[in-house]
């Protein structure tokens, strides 16, 4: 696999050139600084300009253009990390070199025309469908009810990291949503491409020279914005541990349990960090699952994850409600087993093993190659093989010394009341 970075006035070009793959990836990041007040149009944003365009003015248009491409087909996320907000188009098409001598040009033209042509009509999208894609968007807020686990997610992550990004989930408030017009959508639209967001191209594939000139002439009318962004969040939280409980008719429930992480290196952050949490609640045999499934039948699954911008680590498990008491108590003694060199000991290694396993899908798994690269803009990010021989590094007292930097911050149940 080969890299090249080009830096355009106007947006960055990452170039992967690789023959790994059958197809082709092209992937367009449009990121700024985080604000509330995008949320309520980002997805919404996403359906509309992935649902029709301007010369593919119906679903059945849009779908035969696809299938003209050898299956070619454009999808768009809006999402949160750390300090900022992204927009990410994906165009997935055929490696060129088994088709047409001019497939490479329609099949960026095709993500082109959903970029720089939406369906618009006297500044507005198109109302017949952007109250289809309204309505689907709406009912996707009404139905977070009924999803337990994401539910539960978003309401601990508004308690634990209140007054920062992390706090913020990309579902929007319902009352917000509805607020929207066609033309409300059209004016956030018309920002994207007026030099808001820092621009960011990654081409992933079996390239040749005419990727990047047909990128420049397609790109060339584009505004981006390529100051510098802050990804981090550095919040002085208060040292009080927050507990909330909330109720919804579900038969299980949902416990997320949330540990500050405080003043870490850049070694912990991203190599002690990781062996910690595979150690803890991640691996098959981890500490958490051993102790509240296996040994006191506590929990129907459980594990953990760890934030690296806003530093922290949570536990999340799904329980019976009757056990909650003795399931926190429980999580609390895990955490503080952490310290005990002699069980520690026992798992060191194939916490490792695991680690390294995972690594190893890093070669299959375009879409964590491009995130590398784009990544990189905001962030310090090894290559695999650095990062690999960093934690292989790690020790088991640095993994004890880790337990110094943590604290218990917030605990929630969303308790089922079936």
């Amino acid at each position: 696999m080969e890299y090249k970075k080009i830096v355009e006035n106007n947006y960055t070009l990452h170039l992967i050139n690789t023959d790994r793959f059958k197809s082709m990836n092209i992937v367009v990041f449009l990121t700024k600084k985080f604000d509330k007040n995008d949320i309520p149009f980002g997805n919404l944003l996403c359906k509309n300009m992935v649902y029709t365009s301007k010369k593919y003015n119906t679903k059945n248009k849009m779908a035969i253009i696809g299938e003209e491409l050898y299956g070619a087909s454009v999808s768009a996320s809006f999402g949160i990390s750390g300090k900022t907000e992204s927009y990410v188009f994906s165009l997935d098409f055929l490696n060129p070199k088994y088709t047409d001598n001019d497939y490479l040009e329609k099949s960026i033209d095709f993500l082109c025309e959903i970029l720089f042509n939406p369906n618009i009509k006297d500044n507005a999208f198109e109302e017949n469908y952007f109250n289809i894609t309204k309505k689907d968007a709406i009912s996707s807020v009404v139905s977070v009810k009924d999803k337990p686990n994401l539910y539960a997610r978003i309401e601990y992550s508004a308690l634990m990291y209140k007054g920062t990004e992390t706090a913020y989930s990309s579902i929007p408030n319902l009352n917000d949503l509805e607020k929207i017009t066609e033309k409300d959508l059209y004016k956030e639209y018309s920002k994207l491409f007026n030099g808001d967001y820092k621009i960011d191209i990654a081409v992933y594939g079996e390239l040749d020279d005419k990727v990047k000139d047909i990128i420049k002439k397609k790109f060339k009318n584009v505004k981006g914005n390529n100051d510098k962004l802050e990804i981090y969040i550095k919040h002085n939280y208060s040292n009080e541990i927050n507990e909330k409980i909330d109720t919804l008719p579900f038969n299980q429930s949902k416990l997320y349990i949330g540990y500050r992480l405080k003043d870490l290196t850049s070694h912990e952050l991203n190599h002690v960090l990781r062996v910690y949490n595979t150690i803890l609640g991640t691996m098959n045999d981890s500490i958490l699952f051993n102790v509240v499934r296996e040994q006191h039948s506590l929990c129907y699954s459980i594990g953990s994850y760890y934030s690296k911008y806003n530093p922290s680590l949570t536990i999340y498990a799904g329980i019976n409600k009757a056990n909650y008491e003795k399931t926190v108590e429980l999580i609390k003694e895990c955490v503080e087993s952490m310290k005990d060199k002699k069980i520690l000991e026992r798992l060191f290694d194939s916490a490792k093993k695991t680690i390294n396993t995972y690594l190893n899908n890093f070669y299959d798994d375009l879409t964590s190659q491009i995130n590398l690269y784009y990544q990189r803009e905001f962030d310090t990010i090894e290559d695999i093989e650095t990062l690999r021989e960093n934690i292989n590094a790690v020790t088991i007292d640095e993994v004890i010394k880790l337990n110094e930097k943590i604290s218990l911050s917030t605990i929630y149940l969303l308790k089922g009341d079936n």
